[in-house]
């Protein structure tokens, strides 16, 4: 899974040379919070809906009507872009955007190729990869079981569900605190007490 499947390709974008008042129509008529800064093909910039409110005028300045008039277009992307954008490579695992957007905060990361803007990826999209992670779209049951973290064990799982001639839609692994592992199975299957059943008679700890 990569950024690239899930990526909104072609954003909106605003040059260096445009003003805020600009930045600030396209971000009301498409329902955005921040735009990339593209110049000649090449990504320069990002600006935010908070770094163009940070530079509008307040309602509270000293300014008439009229200075206010004459200032607000002269104000322009390139005086209060951010310059140093945080990037990833639409190549890039899905979980690498996914660590970069939670370290950095974002919301929505920019997706670059050789200095070139090459779409957007946001929290939207990395739901959907988590959705598809797991098949939730798909029918079936969830089957949550704890065992011991050694070397077979999953193989021994596997072989178990399959002995009982059920498909394995999905299959995630997590780690407690004590160390043990806890797999997360969506099954193809509609008899869950069953299978439930049959992996406590093998020794299994379901846990959910």
């Amino acid at each position: 899974m990569f950024v690239r499947d899930y990526m909104s390709a072609d954003p909106i974008t605003i040059e260096p040379n445009d003003s805020v008042g600009d930045a600030l129509e396209l971000l009301k008529d498409h329902a955005i919070r921040r735009l990339p800064v593209v110049s000649k093909g090449r990504l320069v910039g990002l600006v935010t809906k908070t770094d163009l409110i940070k530079a509008s005028p307040s309602p509270a300045t000293s300014l008439s009507i009229h200075e206010i008039n004459y200032l607000y277009p002269k104000i322009k992307i390139r005086d209060i872009m951010t310059k140093e954008v945080v990037t990833i490579g639409p190549g890039a695992a899905i979980e690498e955007a996914a660590v970069t957007m939670r370290e950095n905060k974002f919301g929505t990361l920019v997706v670059a190729e050789k200095g070139a803007l090459v779409g957007l990826i946001t929290e939207s999209d990395l739901f959907k990869a988590f959705i598809d992670v797991f098949s939730f779209d798909r029918p079936g049951i969830r089957v949550m079981v704890a065992f011991d973290d050694e070397v077979g064990e999953l193989g021994k799982l596997a072989s178990l569900i399959s002995s009982l001639d059920i498909f394995i839609i999905s299959l995630i692994i997590t780690y407690a605190v004590d160390g043990r592992a806890n797999v997360v199975m969506r099954l193809k299957s509609d008899h869950r007490e069953m299978v439930v059943d049959e992996l406590e008679k093998s020794g299994y700890d379901v846990i959910g």
